[in-house]
């Protein structure tokens, strides 16, 4: 399977600002050397020696990660603003899909709030599924496209295919992925998913404030959580302000590898990243996050950040 990162903060939608992007071209220009434009081949070198934070962007659009399986239909976790960018990225496909089925982790603005811009919803040539825990699922969806809120409604506009699915069962399968989900602990209820395809497993637990009981080595954390080869994580606080911020709903990127640690992950993708933070200090995070896990003895542990436009292969 092949997972992209479409959105990856949390809470809501974090653009780029006027001084961010000044500061950044100020770095740049101060670290110019006179060898560094010496030869096309020196610009791309110098350009290849710059830190990710400054040379690129973690992105602020909210939660949505496509899923595309080996066989079977596009798999959608989360509907933010990311979603939008999907959408017209999929407009520009030579081999344009038809069937999508989208998963919520909960209903939380910022985790639905790109779903009015899913162009593939008013497309009737095209089918498009919707699933949560939740009995309610038309009806809540349906309730963030009303007036006077956004012009049109769902009734009256979305004129794609559209189903929609209370999860009931453990697993569910499309095409080569078998889906499972479990509850998390977050305000409101939320729920993670794990995908597992050709015996490789992806767990996206996101939104996630964790709890003891989540470490427990029980049967039901291990079929979930345990030996996943791609784990993105809820990591949106440092240590400090997620004891500051108890009860929030979130978790820190310390707890997160200590998680990842505890159940053999092979590689942690820290996300719904702090809006608040800017590029520089979700990187300067990953840094402490990865000398963690190196002070944990867990030299295996793979960490990164989930940032726009990433492809994971699995």
């Amino acid at each position: 399977m092949i997972i992209k990162i479409w959105g990856a903060r949390g809470s809501r939608p974090t653009p780029v600002h006027c001084e961010q992007v000044q500061s950044k071209i100020s770095s740049v220009v101060q670290r110019i050397q006179a060898r560094d434009t010496a030869s096309p081949q020196a610009r791309e070198r110098f350009l290849a020696s710059l830190p990710p934070w400054l040379f690129g962007t973690v992105g602020g659009n909210t939660a949505c990660v496509e899923v595309t399986p080996r066989e079977g239909p596009t798999i959608i976790i989360d509907a933010g603003s990311g979603i939008a960018e999907l959408s017209a990225a999929m407009s520009q496909r030579t081999n344009p899909r038809h069937e999508f089925h989208i998963f919520f982790t909960h209903f939380h603005y910022d985790h639905v709030q790109g779903l009015p811009f899913f162009g593939p919803a008013y497309n009737p040539d095209c089918s498009v599924h919707f699933y949560s825990p939740l009995a309610d699922v038309r009806q809540t969806l349906s309730a963030h496209m009303r007036h006077p809120y956004f012009p049109v409604t769902m009734e009256e506009k979305m004129g794609g295919n559209l189903f929609f699915h209370q999860l009931q069962n453990d697993t569910l399968q499309l095409g080569s992925a078998v889906i499972r989900h479990r509850e998390l602990n977050h305000p409101g209820r939320g729920w993670g998913y794990r995908i597992e395809e050709d015996n490789k497993a992806f767990v996206h637990a996101s939104d996630v404030e964790l709890l003891e009981s989540d470490f427990e080595k029980s049967d039901a954390n291990s079929a979930f959580f345990g030996n996943s080869d791609i784990l993105i994580l809820d990591t949106q606080y440092t240590l400090g302000e997620a004891i500051e911020k108890f009860n929030w709903g979130h978790s820190s990127f310390s707890l997160g590898v200590d998680f990842a640690t505890a159940w053999d992950a092979r590689r942690l993708y820290l996300f719904h990243h702090e809006p608040l933070y800017d590029d520089a200090k979700i990187h300067k995070n990953l840094q402490l996050a990865r000398w963690y896990a190196q002070r944990l003895g867990n030299l295996d542990l793979e960490v990164y950040i989930s940032q726009e436009g990433m492809e994971i292969e699995l």
